[in-house]
């Protein structure tokens, strides 16, 4: 699995455990429905850190937490270099 997709992944997971539906998501973090939705959909290469940590905030999960997936460190995670 690609990076990004799995960070995307990962955060529709928390997103719905914490029960906060996109828009609310986006509105309290101050981003655009447009910004997360290329993040939800993969269309971005890259993930700025400033937004993803803005999300985890919104969201209530520290960095270690979210970071602390084993996926994070699999051999079969791939970074996308292209």
């Amino acid at each position: 699995m690609v990076l990004n997709e799995f960070i995307a992944e990962k955060l529709e997971k928390v997103r719905k455990e914490k029960k906060l539906g996109v828009y609310t998501l986006c509105n309290k973090a101050a981003i655009s429905y447009e910004t997360y939705r290329s993040i939800r959909r993969n269309k971005n290469k890259d993930i700025y850190l400033r937004t993803l940590l803005i999300l985890l905030r919104t969201l209530d999960v520290t960095p270690q937490e979210f970071f602390s997936d084993p996926m994070f460190t699999s051999d079969e995670l791939d970074i996308d270099f292209k």
